[in-house]
């Protein structure tokens, strides 16, 4: 008869991503915990502001690392948007409601995706089975977290379940990540008119290590980052600098 473990052993795991919050390891920890208990493979963490923008993009996996990296790299470049979840992620924005949403636990599997595009790249290409989200505002973003398998759950009510009884706990210990591991995003940036005194400390960085040649991934590993957070750092520098691709940003030189 197979052994279920107490409960301080089955959900140690949560006091280990509390020692990671705010460190480059806190999104593998927590994968590794959700894969012990309902054996999710793939996960992705996205914040947005309250015109649905991405402000942060990470992504962990147990099986392929690189594959979950460049899955989330082709989804905040290009089809984020196209997510059948979006319109909640627009609607659960502060703006919107007025006053922080519960916390909403979705389903998603390849079968009910009409967008065939969507379906191809993000689930069926890099063979995802399904995915349960759960989507909660903190403070002034939305925080959307995305739970992969790469095999069919055995009860995938049963996993909704679980992921729902965990929901509000994982949910704050993401968004407490994103303050500790992204504090220049709690201050406005102060518009003046040289467009680059608009970059935070990081997107600075990130825009001097782009003018240096490096690739999204390089300064990834430069700024202990994940690829797919540089893709968003790349895209808010670019508009704040009225600039619509690499050579354009290149050709502005760096500034005096």
């Amino acid at each position: 008869m197979d052994c279920i473990p107490a409960l301080s052993t089955r959900d140690a795991w949560l006091g280990h991503c509390v020692a990671d919050i705010g460190r480059p390891g806190f999104h593998a920890r927590l994968l590794q915990g959700i894969h012990s208990v309902l054996g999710a493979d793939h996960f992705s963490h996205l914040s947005y502001d309250h015109q649905g923008r991405i402000r942060h993009a990470a992504a962990s996996s147990v099986c392929d690392q690189r594959l979950i990296d460049s899955t989330t790299d082709i989804y905040v470049k290009h089809l984020y948007q196209r997510d059948p979840n979006y319109p909640l992620v627009r609607n659960n924005a502060p703006e919107a409601t007025g006053q922080g949403p519960d916390l909403r636990l979705l389903r998603m599997s390849p079968t009910s995706i009409g967008d065939t595009e969507y379906r191809r790249v993000l689930f069926d290409e890099p063979g995802f089975t399904g995915k349960i989200s759960l989507l909660g505002q903190w403070d002034d973003r939305s925080c959307y977290l995305n739970f992969y398998f790469s095999r069919v759950p055995l009860n995938m009510g049963r996993a909704s379940t679980l992921l729902g009884q965990y929901g509000s706990t994982l949910m704050g210990l993401a968004c407490r990540h994103d303050e500790l591991a992204f504090p220049e995003d709690e201050e406005e940036a102060v518009a003046g008119h040289d467009a680059w005194s608009t970059l935070s400390p990081r997107e600075r960085s990130t825009a001097e290590l782009l003018m240096d040649g490096c690739t999204a991934k390089e300064i990834g590993r430069t700024m202990d980052l994940s690829p797919a957070t540089i893709v968003t750092y790349k895209e808010r520098i670019f508009a704040k600098l009225g600039v619509g691709s690499l050579r354009e940003f290149l050709a502005l030189g760096r500034p005096g």
